[in-house]
């Protein structure tokens, strides 16, 4: 938890794409692996709504409203953790 807090992300947009780099690769280090806990703990605090529309590529005014919404909580939840800067 101190590598994410000494090095925090700068922007939700690098949180997310770092974060799906993890969630996607082949294989982690013990590392990865503790820090994909972490980031992933926090993603948790969504609904399964909101983490759903994460990934959703839908781009109708209504799945864009419900993405920004996600991003937004996201966004409160990762600055609170100390994760992206605020």
């Amino acid at each position: 938890m101190a590598a994410v807090k000494s090095a925090p992300y700068s922007s939700l947009a690098a949180f997310l794409a770092h974060y799906r780099a993890l969630a996607t690769a082949s294989s982690r280090t013990a590392d990865e692996n503790r820090l994909f806990e972490e980031l992933s703990a926090a993603v948790a605090t969504l609904s399964s709504e909101l983490r759903a529309a994460l990934d959703s590529s839908d781009s109708t005014a209504s799945a864009r409203r419900i993405r920004e919404r996600a991003e937004l909580h996201l966004r409160r939840e990762l600055v609170a953790r100390g994760i992206v800067s605020g």
